[in-house]
């Protein structure tokens, strides 16, 4: 066993574990407390935590069979409702049913190709404006020439608005006057910095 110039004690088959039990001895020296975090399970020993997270997983379960139980109840009534129909009737309803899901998917591949070109026409230097605020114009809802004007729109209103508020930031109030009272009550002005 040997000592470096730091004072550690140094094993010749662990030079590491010397410098652990130097650490320990300073910790044990100083007479800090060093609490060491708890790990999941020693938390969920103690009973209140116990029953805190009992509570919640329950809540999730009941949540998720709730869910669950709703969707198995679409698809049984959507199975007897289609048992009682008629072939052709089955058909048309599948039909129809086929085609609003493809109405839907061709309006979220719009809204998607839409908010693609917002984002363009956002960054581009005439219409230059951050691009978060697209989120307030609805894709699904809104038709491809109305992108650019609203995009204008949106951008007048924001620079105005910004434009207001830094103007209202930027008004000068008038120097005060203060008496000194060092120098026998005499009134001074305060300079104006900006």
């Amino acid at each position: 066993m040997a000592w470096d110039k730091g004072g550690i004690r140094m094993d010749a088959n662990n030079n590491n574990a010397g410098a652990v039990e130097n650490n320990n001895q300073q910790n044990q020296n100083t007479g800090a407390d060093v609490q060491v975090p708890k790990t999941f399970d020693e938390m969920l020993k103690e009973s209140n935590y116990q029953s805190e997270f009992d509570k919640k997983v329950q809540k999730s379960l009941d949540t998720a069979r709730a869910k669950w139980e709703a969707e198995q109840e679409a698809k049984q009534s959507e199975a007897d409702k289609l048992s009682k129909m008629k072939e052709d009737e089955r058909k048309n309803y599948e039909l129809d049913k086929a085609r609003k899901e493809k109405e839907e998917a061709e309006a979220k591949l719009n809204a998607y190709e839409l908010k693609e070109e917002a984002i363009k026409m956002a960054n581009a230097p005439e219409t230059k404006v951050d691009v978060s605020l697209l989120n307030l114009i609805d894709f699904r809802n809104i038709k491809a020439e109305q992108v650019e004007p609203t995009i204008k729109n949106i951008k007048k209103v924001f620079d105005e608005t910004v434009e207001k508020e830094v103007n209202k930031r930027l008004k000068e109030t008038t120097p005060k006057s203060v008496i000194n009272q060092n120098n026998g009550g005499s009134k001074k002005s305060i300079p104006n910095v900006f």
